[in-house]
């Protein structure tokens, strides 16, 4: 690509690259790297035994070398942002962890469950929260799962990553298969899909025969406005965004940011298109891939997903935070205070110190060179005694969840499951399920496990919000067993599973559980950012889904970016910088660069087998 064009998608980031790629430091990979192993019959925390200082990147404090750290939340960033500082830190920094509740892990939770139903009897895993990773193996523009890659080689975690399964839309009183497992001529005899086709059509018009408007680049649109401007009608947003960000915020598009939840698919419309074999990337994510991406043993794993989802097979997705723990309850230099909400919250401007004061009749203050908040920010906003912390309360929608056995199998068709879009009317989906999940599909038995069919129902979500002028939720939240019975009824209408088919069923209500990202995120986390830079110098910091990408992934890049800056020096980091546009825009690279992921343009890690 040109000097030229290369300039131009700089200038349009707003930053230099120079600049920002002045501050990058090249992440120095332990000696005992020979340790990590994904034997199937390593045990699943053995690597926790191995010699940790031999994993450390800095073996000494130095002036610049934190004295403590607190880390405030005990979820998946909060737990990944502590295993990090523990590694990379030395054993001087002093790291405590605060958690609310009595356990770890956040949403993530695996129950095995003992099952006796119509005389079949088990242990059935049953997965509370998220069932699955994202294993981005076609992205090449996001690579969250580096992160995840490393901590398992890490922790001797065995990663299983089924082979993808035949996804589904729910539609016109049916269950629409999706693309590749459904043919063309299948989709097309469906109305779910010709009614699209003028849509598909002005997007292609639009994105071949014209140039898009770059000064919208600038602009936080809604999804459903976005996918208006670049397609025609809303057979697009009603019929597939609408589904797709059900599964994945339960959000409404109508109040979604489109800047902020598609990200890259929207630069990517506005920006000038590349030649053939080029991509624009974001700085962040060739950050990330220059400090993982080196390592082959990081890129093998990368090449070794088969499949849109991972998992942790028989242990379960609670074996990762679980696995966290454990190495960090070895650590000499972590306190974890479980049953510990955060009370208060303040700044010492003379010594640069914050000051942290937990819930409880025996609670004792701590004094803190740096604090990491990775709890809801309308909690940290209500403990901030320094400064109000108002533009960091982003909003949250709430999930009931349940989770059904039957001891019968394939009482649903093959697949991952299917989503419901907003497009299906009220009477074929009263109680506003999200979508419905075939975990038995998914993920595997245990050896204590009956054969069966399991399935997870989702739903609420926005459904359950008030409207943008304090309309009523077009559902009232139910009773786990009112929850429990709609669930049943929505499979009998849908898969046709008599409600009376005797199951294991239970019902888990999570209350603001997934961050919204409206319109307006952006600016919004930009005012946080001077705020706490203002207010707190820069020594509290906030990381997680509730400012950057939700879900898993996204929880594990939050805490590794956040320990790396803090070892990297950065001490006044908000974790915000992006927003104020630090280090932010991006960046024109071949495709040929990009060694983790499967592509004609670039030669796969060494030793595949």
């Amino acid at each position: 690509m040109s000097g030229r064009v290369r300039d131009r998608v700089t200038a349009l980031a707003g930053r230099q690259l120079s600049s920002c790629r002045s501050v990058h430091t090249q992440r120095r990979r332990p000696q005992c790297l020979s340790h990590h192993s994904t034997s199937s019959d390593l045990n699943i925390y053995a690597a926790a035994s191995l010699s940790r200082e031999c994993r450390r990147y800095l073996s000494s404090p130095s002036s610049s070398t934190p004295r403590s750290v607190a880390i405030l939340g005990a979820g998946l960033t909060g737990l990944t942002t502590a295993y990090y500082l523990a590694k990379l830190l030395p054993k001087t920094t002093r790291i405590t962890i605060y958690e609310a509740t009595d356990r770890a892990g956040g949403w993530i939770r695996t129950d095995r469950v003992p099952v006796d139903v119509d005389g079949v009897k088990g242990t059935v895993m049953f997965e509370r929260g998220p069932r699955t990773l994202s294993s981005l193996h076609t992205s090449s523009t996001r690579f969250d799962d580096l992160v995840l890659y490393d901590l398992a080689l890490d922790l001797g975690l065995k990663i299983a990553s089924p082979e993808d399964q035949p996804r589904y839309i729910y539609y016109g009183g049916e269950i629409v298969g999706m693309p590749p497992h459904a043919s063309l001529v299948e989709c097309l005899s469906k109305p779910l899909f010709y009614s699209a086709v003028p849509a598909v059509a002005a997007m292609v018009y639009k994105r071949l025969l014209t140039t898009a408007k770059q000064d919208e680049l600038g602009f936080d649109f809604s999804i459903s406005d976005f996918m208006r401007r670049i397609s025609f009608g809303n057979a697009l947003s009603n019929n597939f965004a609408s589904a797709m960000i059900h599964g994945i915020y339960g959000g409404d598009i109508d109040r979604l940011s489109a800047q902020s939840v598609l990200g890259d698919v929207v630069r990517n419309w506005y920006l000038p298109k590349l030649p053939k074999g080029n991509i624009y990337m974001r700085i962040q994510e060739e950050k990330l891939l220059r400090e993982l991406g080196q390592s082959d043993e990081v890129r093998r794993m990368a090449w070794k997903a088969k499949g849109a989802l991972l998992h942790f097979a028989d242990k379960g997705m609670e074996a990762l935070p679980k696995a966290i723990m454990d190495t960090l309850a070895m650590e000499e230099n972590v306190e974890i205070k479980l049953n510990s909400p955060v009370k208060a919250v303040d700044y010492e401007a003379r010594n640069g110190t914050v000051m942290v004061m937990p819930d409880g009749d025996n609670a004792e203050k701590m004094w803190y060179d740096k604090v990491i908040s990775t709890i809801d920010p309308r909690i940290l906003d209500d403990a901030s005694l320094k400064v109000n912390l108002e533009p960091l309360r982003v909003p949250a929608v709430s999930i009931m969840t349940v989770n059904l056995w039957y001891p019968t199998p394939d009482l649903k068709p093959p697949g991952f499951g299917y989503l419901i879009p907003r497009s299906v009317p009220e009477w074929e989906n009263p109680n506003r399920a999200l979508g419905v999940f075939f975990d038995s599909d998914v993920g595997v038995r245990g050896k204590d496990e009956p054969e069966g069919t399991k399935v997870f129902v989702l739903s609420g979500g926005h459904y359950y919000e008030n409207g943008v002028d304090g309309q009523e939720p077009a559902v009232k939240i139910p009773t786990e067993e009112e929850a429990i019975q709609n669930a049943k009824d929505l499979l009998q209408d849908h898969l046709g599973i008599p409600r009376d088919t005797p199951c294991h069923a239970m019902a888990r209500f999570a209350k603001d559980c997934i961050p919204q990202h409206y319109v307006g995120h952006m600016p919004q986390m930009a005012k946080a950012h001077t705020l706490l830079k203002e207010g707190y110098g820069g020594k509290l910091a906030v990381a997680g889904g509730w400012f950057h990408k939700i879900g898993a992934m996204g929880a594990l890049r939050a805490g590794y970016e956040a320990a790396q800056e803090l070892a990297n020096g950065n001490h006044q980091r908000t974790g915000l910088e992006e927003y104020a546009g630090e280090g932010a825009g991006v960046v024109a690279l071949s495709r040929g660069t990009i060694g983790v992921r499967k592509s004609p343009y670039v030669e796969g890690p060494r030793d595949m087998a």
